[in-house]
């Protein structure tokens, strides 16, 4: 009788085990099923059209065909995206929202030397090692009054933005690393209708993120609806990507191009500064081409809610893995569950 109790224990507990196991497997499987269907895959997009930096900010850009994505943003050669920043003798940034003949200014970079120019205002010149000796440093108030500090660049750089602007006492400053900053850029939940990644980047001067990115696609939509075009330039991306369909950005997650690896966290909301030409450094009469954003490029939902009547063109990415990117690369997604 003891034997055949004990037997009875071992089967029971065999079949226990067995149970358990099973619900186990069970729960594993299900757990891989889901986490196969809702892991997105990589899938070419695109290839990248143009490559861009802006050395000063709201000033002329530069096209390049190759730059280093860093987590602060692009850098080619002794280019660094938006590290110089203009400012009133009160700190306060300017920007081609209010001074839109700013886009005219060109700055060259050789040498440790910038020079900066502007038609029929001459040039002027300062160099960036002196700067980074000499630390005159200054604060820098960017949107909503948020500081990041520089160094500032002289007296000659000053007089010249003085008369380009027509604003005595302007000064250029100089981000360098371990300068202090209010401007980190934490992620929210409410950016996006698709869960939002959770980041922290800091830029130099840039609005908010280290890279904006838009389409060409996009872009001859928009132009589709004007009744005269506007460029990629209007809207100042870092990188703008060609061959994939209009608004197709407005569902990527996460980015690859070649061993750089990039993540969406934003989609880019517009202002007055989108109407504003790149070449003649004037605004549009009729606004264009925001008024006409506005009409059909309004976030929908609680987008709604967070950016009010800001339209949306492009989309803000922060580095997951940094490299070099060049012209006619190949731009490989990942993609949310749902567009706007």
């Amino acid at each position: 009788m003891a034997s055949l109790y004990e037997d009875r224990k071992v089967i029971l507990g065999i079949i226990g085990t067995s149970v358990v196991s099973w619900n186990i497997f069970v729960k594993l499987r299900e757990l891989l099923k889901k986490y196969t269907k809702t892991t997105p895959e990589w899938v070419p997009v695109g290839r990248i059209k143009s490559l861009h930096l802006y050395p000063i900010k709201s000033c002329k850009g530069k096209e390049v065909f190759q730059y280093r994505c860093t987590p602060l943003g692009p850098v080619y050669g002794e280019y660094f995206d938006r590290h110089f920043l203009v400012v009133n003798s009160e700190g306060k940034f300017y920007t081609a929202r209010t001074k839109p003949n700013m886009v005219l200014v060109e700055t060259v970079i050789e040498n440790g030397i910038v020079t900066v120019s502007y038609p029929e205002k001459g040039s002027a010149q300062f160099k960036i090692d002196e700067v980074k000796a000499k630390k005159d440093l200054r604060s820098g108030y960017l949107h909503v009054n948020l500081r990041t500090d520089g160094y500032d660049c002289g007296d000659s750089v000053a007089e010249f933005f003085s008369n380009v602007l027509d604003e005595p006492g302007t000064r250029v400053i100089m981000y360098d690393s371990g300068l202090f900053t209010e401007r980190t850029c934490k992620t929210e939940e409410g950016w996006w209708n698709n869960p939002v990644p959770k980041r922290i980047d800091d830029t130099a001067y840039a609005d908010l993120a280290p890279y904006m990115i838009t389409t060409q696609a996009s872009l001859n939509d928009l132009n589709s609806k004007l009744s005269q075009n506007v460029s990629s330039i209007n809207f100042r991306p870092c990188i703008v990507v060609d061959d994939c369909a209009a608004w197709d950005e407005d569902k990527w997650l996460d980015l690859r191009i070649g061993d750089v690896e990039m993540q969406c966290f934003k989609p880019c909301t517009r202002c007055i500064l989108t109407t504003v030409d790149p070449e003649s450094g004037t605004k549009d009469k009729d606004m264009q081409p925001l008024k006409k954003l506005r009409e059909f490029r309004l976030g929908p939902g609680k987008l709604r809610e967070e950016f009010g009547e800001s339209p949306i063109f492009g989309v803000n990415a922060g580095l997951v893995k940094p490299g070099y990117i060049d012209v006619g690369q190949t731009v490989w997604a990942k993609y949310k569950p749902s567009a706007f």
